[in-house]
């Protein structure tokens, strides 16, 4: 790739960004639905692409934009926040919350495709395993856990992924928006309560001047350095650092070959964060421009993904695959809902659209969720995501252990399923009665 390629590939993305933002601004609707510019951007970038009308070329890069923008996003999350014993219980509904969503779809999803192969036969063995990495994770997750199918020999798992992600995008962004505007009306969100009484800058682009706020504040002298530069290469060290940990970790444990790529700067920060803290360099970090930095990353993320949806697959196997979806996703947002709303901590509906989010498509659609109803980035998600990506960062681990399993034993999902299910499940009650207790 050269630097010409890069340049073409951030003006498509500018221009189509741009698109989404006119069109927002000119039909009020698209606003009503909080629908994000970069949503409309990329949905705009499949119709008038190749796949639908041919007039633009929407190049292959833009579907990698999820896989590459999640690895600086993934990065920036320890960097500003202190993980404690006090910030895991805080936020224990949104770890174990996941988690148990993880378990559950690891167990049905992999029974549900072994019935429906009894139905439609022609389904690849072991398809079934795929939902929970087509849906937690999307693409760029599915690919890496199709791929290892393949080399088992279960041909076509690469396209039957790609589409269940698809359709886990798909549900995510439409129930999920339909589940904001419903939540939203009724009262349940922390930062907008009435949505028909706000303002009208909360919901077009433009902010009036009174209600322009920085975005973030300088940390070097730019005679130096300029201060984002300065931010992106703290994330390029921590990145660079966790790769060659697990570089080095390869050489005695060969299966961290198979953990994502996302999972280095991830790693790399949660190491290196407390090291900083010790030296006093914490102070020349600021959460605000990094937020910033992550808000660039997704947007891109999000229009990325929503351009280069593979509407060629939809047509194969749609009946079981939107059955799988539907089944799936459907009692992650029933059984998600049910655990948030029990629980009732403080920002749990932001925290339920999150989570959401992740569970059906990817982190990318859970930001898009909760950016509908915390457009200024007050709520505790980055902090709570922080905590999550710290407790529960071996889920990656898992992928390989699963995927070489499917074709000899179902005993090994089950019960890595069920722990996930009912250990998180047995601790959030001890949290809750120990929080209603005090």
């Amino acid at each position: 790739m050269t630097m010409a390629t890069i340049f073409n590939d951030l003006m498509l993305f500018g221009l189509l960004l741009m698109l989404g933002f006119v069109l927002r601004e000119i039909f009020p609707p698209l606003q009503k639905l909080f629908l994000p510019a970069s949503i409309i951007g990329g949905l705009a970038g499949l119709v008038l692409g190749q796949q639908v009308l041919g007039v633009v070329e929407i190049p292959e890069s833009f579907g990698t934009f999820s896989t590459q923008a999640m690895k600086i996003m993934m990065t920036c999350v320890p960097l500003g926040v202190s993980i404690t014993a006090k910030r895991i219980a805080q936020h224990f509904d949104f770890t174990f919350g996941n988690m148990m969503m993880y378990g559950m779809q690891l167990i049905v999803g992999t029974m549900l495709g072994t019935l429906l192969m009894g139905i439609w036969p022609g389904l690849p063995e072991g398809w079934g395993l795929l939902g929970v990495y087509a849906y937690f994770g999307s693409h760029g997750s599915v690919a890496t856990a199709a791929g290892l199918l393949e080399e088992q020999g279960a041909a076509g798992s690469m396209s039957i992924g790609m589409v269940l992600a698809t359709f886990g995008v798909l549900f995510s962004m439409l129930i999920g928006m339909a589940i904001v505007n419903y939540g939203v009306r009724k009262g349940w969100g922390t930062f907008v309560k009435e949505p028909g009484k706000q303002p009208k800058e909360f919901y077009c682009g433009p902010l009036p001047q009174e209600k322009r706020e920085p975005i973030g504040y300088t940390t070097t002298t730019s005679i130096a350095v300029s201060p984002i530069v300065f931010h992106l290469a703290i994330i390029a060290v921590c990145f660079k650092f966790g790769e060659l940990l697990f570089k080095f970790g390869i050489l005695f444990v060969p299966v961290l070959g198979k953990v994502s790529a996302m999972l280095y700067g991830l790693i790399g920060a949660l190491i290196l964060w407390p090291i900083m803290q010790k030296l006093k360099f914490d102070r020349y970090v600021d959460k605000k421009t990094l937020t910033q930095i992550s808000n660039i990353c997704l947007d891109m993320m999000i229009l990325g993904a929503c351009a280069t949806l593979q509407l060629d697959l939809i047509g194969q196997f749609i009946v079981p695959l939107l059955l799988h979806t539907g089944i799936c996703c459907g009692l992650t947002a029933i059984l998600l809902f049910i655990w948030f709303r029990t629980i009732h901590n403080p920002e749990w509906f932001e925290k339920y659209l999150m989570v959401l989010g992740m569970c059906t498509g990817s982190n990318a659609q859970g930001y898009a969720l909760v950016r509908a109803i915390d457009p200024d980035n007050k709520s505790c998600i980055y902090e709570a995501l922080g905590v999550h990506n710290a407790v529960f960062f071996w889920q990656y681990l898992l992928m390989p252990i699963t995927t070489a399993s499917i074709f000899v034993s179902m005993v090994p999902i089950v019960g890595i399923g069920c722990g996930l299910i009912f250990i998180p499940l047995i601790l959030g009650i001890i949290f809750y009665r120990k929080q209603k207790a005090a």
